[in-house]
């Protein structure tokens, strides 16, 4: 165990070779017993703690007690120190005789009334000569010994019983630990031994998994708390033993996939979970990072399992099971007040500094010492955290983060205030930007850096959802950077598209000061000649995906486009899983992009008036006159496009079984709109108020859409047809008002 070893080590440096002589003495004690007249068997029906020079142990023959362990003897003995004679297997002893006998039966030791079983691996190589001449080969030795020694398990074979015997066994080895630690703060030699039996017991309580019926009784025990607590402890093993046993209890999985008894138990241990402590227990195993070291193996490892247990807890709060509990609580009739929800992300944002810690390791905080795995998994876990609706509140300003150290150091008593040093918040924008920008002049070099760059977009794109991460999203020109991601024709400029739509989007409802500022921006950036040649659909125009990703997998593409040569049943048959994937990616890649842009100008439309600076609505109302309003020919193909999905999409509901559900239920018309809006009539609504803004703002633009729509069978009347159903969809508002405006002018 790094951390045992890592405290004997610093006993050795401070406290001038305690180790040593301790050694030595350990040596000449086993010498002088070796020496002296033994008993080969010594009758103990109970362990009387340790005998020099005898093992506790049951044989068929004499049965329990201690007996003479002649190995340990002759390996002590001068004679015998140069031999190389191998010590028997573990499970196989000699008695006062000199005859090996085998145990045929599995020893076990026992706590109360109950057994913990063990479990014998294959025996560890015998160590080298000489391992007690230094601190550190001694340590090596207790820890390849203990490998070889016998694995506990959980045995349940008695029930809940069972398990109520086993958490009281474990309250003792914990107030054992303590005790030993307090008395012998300077000598881990000490306390090492129960503190590996500590550790071991905690690891046995893995095997709960397994039985979630008995959750209920784990929490009525007492064991959350207990656990929690030695988040605590001064071994960092010990911690992170009690974060894996939860990493496992608190499977997202095990909820899924288990009968309405097992959701209760797993709902009961998330409520105990997080409900433990200020800060619960989300805060507890968060506070153990501040202790963990970035270069170390071992701690990374430790990092991982944090993470991973933090997203366990983002998923099951995802699932209900937080709610679940509630609910259970509330319907009891013991006259208790009703317990309120409140979730995992909300616990996360405001106590612990999480987010800070993420945003820094994720950035050039981590770049030299996290691995692309590790990032990549952080990353991950931010944006989830960020894009979860409490983030928006919790977290008003996502450039004043609270450092983890400064978390860590304010809740610790025994440095006094004064010594505190106040450290600068972590700005978490430009964090977020320096990431990105590390990818616009070149492609990610490998998968795991498509989806790590892909994760910190949906980090940036959801913090944009709160007007004041916006506003310092334009003081730290985002907008420009963005925009040149886009043009360098790489893979970042396919999340710089969706950032820019955010940026520039705000509520529906109301127009916002700073996502008006954003609009403005954009338009003064020179946003109009990156943002048109997408919307007119120019292909060089478009970012390129990265050959790493599946859109941009170049040679799969060039097959498919082979087999687009041969009838539809043969290309059918010949078409891989993989081929279909990538060219789906391919096809999603292009439409998100038309997407994003679409989104954009509509929101363009929305933000810039008369008083925008710089003729910023003239300016885009000239695009659509240029080049003999091509804009305006490509705003009613993409209008013309969208309706037919829409109304195919609309036709396909009402054919299949889902329509006859909803009709039953009293829902069939918002059932209907929804699978308009998903078939592609979201976009077709804004692609109407575009073309409505261009011909209410300009009358050659006007007289030029009639001429084209009459000339494609349709006319004025789809528009306000289209503007009229997206008008039915929104509150009252600004933006409502301004529908009805364009309305009244054409």
């Amino acid at each position: 165990m790094s951390a045992i070893s890592s405290n004997v080590n610093n006993n050795v440096n401070g406290n001038g070779g305690s180790i040593e002589s301790a050694i030595d003495r350990i040596t000449s004690d086993a010498l002088a017993a070796s020496s002296a007249s033994q008993k080969d068997f010594i009758l103990s029906s109970t362990w009387q703690g340790s005998k020099s020079g005898y093992y506790f142990g049951t044989t068929s023959q004499r049965g329990t007690g201690y007996y003479i362990d002649i190995y340990s003897k002759q390996q002590l003995s001068p004679s015998a120190s140069h031999s190389n004679r191998k010590r028997p297997r573990d499970d196989t002893r000699v008695n006062g005789n000199g005859d090996a006998e085998a145990n045929d039966r599995k020893r076990k030791v026992r706590f109360g009334q109950d057994q913990i079983k063990f479990i014998s691996p294959k025996p560890s190589k015998p160590n080298s000569a000489h391992l007690l001449q230094h601190a550190k080969q001694l340590l090596k030795q207790a820890e390849e010994k203990q490998e070889s020694l016998n694995i506990k398990t959980l045995d349940l074979s008695r029930g809940p019983a069972s398990l109520k015997a086993f958490i009281k066994n474990l309250t003792k080895s914990i107030a054992k630990n303590e005790l030993l630690r307090v008395e012998h703060p300077e000598d881990p030699s000490v306390f090492m031994e129960s503190e590996v039996a500590l550790y071991e017991d905690i690891s046995a309580l893995q095997d709960l998994a397994a039985n979630v019926e008995y959750f209920h009784e784990f929490v009525k025990f007492g064991a959350v708390d207990q656990l929690l607590a030695l988040l605590g402890h001064g071994n960092n093993d010990v911690a992170l033993a009690v974060i894996k046993l939860f990493i496992e209890l608190l499977d997202p999985g095990l909820f899924t996939g288990g009968d309405i008894k097992s959701k209760e138990g797993m709902a009961a241990l998330m409520a105990a979970f997080v409900g433990s402590g200020s800060s619960g227990g989300a805060g507890l195993v968060i506070e153990v990072l501040a202790r963990l070291k970035d270069g170390e193996e071992e701690e990374m490892k430790g990092i991982d399992a944090i993470l991973t247990l933090v997203e366990n807890l983002m998923d099951l709060d995802q699932l209900g099971t937080l709610r679940l509990a509630i609910s259970f609580e509330n319907d009891k009739d013991d006259g208790a007040v009703a317990n309120s929800y409140i979730s995992v992300a909300s616990v996360v944002c405001q106590s612990t500094s999480f987010v800070a810690y993420l945003v820094e390791k994720i950035g050039e905080g981590g770049a030299h010492v996290w691995s692309i795995a590790a990032k990549l998994h952080a990353s991950e876990l931010l944006a989830t955290i960020l894009q979860h609706e409490d983030s928006q509140t919790c977290l008003a300003n996502l450039s004043l983060l609270k450092p983890m150290s400064a978390h860590a150091e304010s809740n610790d008593d025994r440095v006094p205030a004064k010594k505190q040093i106040e450290q600068p918040p972590i700005d978490g924008i430009e964090c977020l930007l320096q990431c990105v920008a590390a990818f616009r002049k070149r492609d990610p070099s490998s998968e795991e850096e498509c989806e790590y760059l892909e994760n910190v977009f949906d980090a940036l794109t959801a913090s944009l959802l709160n007007e004041k991460n916006v506003e310092e999203f334009l003081v730290r020109q985002g907008i420009e950077l963005m925009l040149r991601c886009i043009n360098e024709r790489l893979h970042s400029g396919f999340g710089a598209m969706k950032v820019l739509f955010y940026a520039v989007s705000g509520p529906v409802a109301r127009k916002s000061f700073f996502y008006k500022k954003a609009a403005e921006s954009f338009v003064d950036a020179g946003g109009f000649r990156s943002l048109f040649p997408i919307c007119m659909g120019k292909r060089s125009a478009i970012p390129k995906p990265s050959i790493n990703c599946d859109a941009g997998n170049i040679s799969l593409l060039r097959k498919y486009a082979d087999l687009n040569k041969q009838n539809d049943d043969e290309k059918k048959k010949k078409m891989s899983k993989k081929m279909k994937q990538v060219v789906g990616g391919s096809r999603d890649w292009y439409h998100t992009i038309e997407m994003n842009a679409i989104q954009i100008l509509y929101s363009l439309t929305r933000h810039l008036d008369e008083n925008s600076p710089n003729d910023a609505k003239a300016r885009l109302l000239a695009k659509f006159i240029e080049n003999d309003c091509e804009k305006c020919d490509r705003m009613i193909e993409l209008c013309l496009k969208y309706d037919k999905k829409m109304r195919q999409a609309e036709y396909l509901y009402f054919k299949s079984d889902e329509a006859e559900d909803a009709e039953a239920n009293g829902i069939v018309d918002l059932a209907a709109l929804n699978a308009k809006l998903e078939g592609g009539g979201e976009l077709f609504y804004r692609v109407c108020a575009v073309i409505a803004f261009a011909a209410a703002g300009s009358k050659r633009c006007h007289h030029y859409l009639m001429e084209q729509l009459r000339t494609q069978s349709s006319g004025i009347g789809l528009i306000k047809a289209g503007c009229e159903e997206f008008i039915s969809v929104l509150d009252d508002g600004d933006h409502r008002n301004q529908l009805i405006t364009y309305l009244k002018n054409i």
